[in-house]
């Protein structure tokens, strides 16, 4: 069955109007501003090669280097085959339409994975059970483990993840100095990495509790 076009309506900060309407489709993402220069962007499906996003605590710094939130900063950036990015953020001050902006954005990340990225998830768990070597945002994978910067490989039984909110974490079972850190907002494709190392640990445990 073909997927469905989605649309999502951002709402201005300070008033009832639309400031930006997304159209998820299966060919490309179509980005509609209420106002100014190109106010209709088209990205091609095929032009999309990583995403990154986080949501940003909007602050100010006293003296004594006191921080003071005053609002959340919602971040998605869209990477194309040709390094340009597309920033799609959402800034919410004193708390106004910080509900609107939370569904929003959680509604924007679901449906940038399922219509665009989920393909690219899928391509690396193909070569993974076809035993191919592949790189993930600096980790190599192999048939039989992992490795990143020179390190030596920890084989899938000693591979464990601490996850959180806004990172994770690699690092080999018994020894946690042996690790690596990937913060969701600056590391490309750092969701698809977490993904395709929760699937290769559970598919080695799957293999071995048979």
């Amino acid at each position: 069955m073909a997927q469905q076009n989605h649309i999502i309506e951002i709402p201005a900060l300070l008033n009832h109007s639309i400031s930006r309407r997304l159209i998820f489709a299966v060919e490309g993402l179509t980005i509609e501003k209420s106002f100014g220069f190109n106010a209709v962007k088209f990205i091609p499906a095929e032009n999309l090669a990583a995403i990154r996003m986080g949501v940003n605590n909007i602050g100010i710094t006293w003296l004594n280097d006191k921080f003071f939130s005053i609002g959340k900063q919602y971040v998605i950036e869209l990477k194309l085959h040709d390094d340009s990015i597309v920033k799609i953020n959402l800034n919410s001050l004193y708390n106004l339409r910080v509900q609107d902006y939370d569904l929003a954005w959680a509604d924007m990340v679901k449906h940038l994975y399922s219509f665009y990225f989920s393909s690219q998830l899928n391509l690396y768990i193909e070569l993974f059970q076809l035993k191919q070597s592949f790189n993930i945002a600096g980790i190599n994978f192999y048939p039989n483990g992992i490795s990143w910067d020179n390190h030596i490989m920890l084989r899938w039984n000693q591979v464990s993840l601490s996850n959180y909110q806004s990172y994770f974490v690699i690092h080999h079972r018994q020894n946690v100095h042996i690790n690596k850190s990937f913060n969701f907002l600056d590391v490309w494709n750092a969701h698809i990495l977490q993904a395709m190392l929760k699937y290769a640990v559970e598919d080695y445990q799957r293999m071995f509790s048979e």
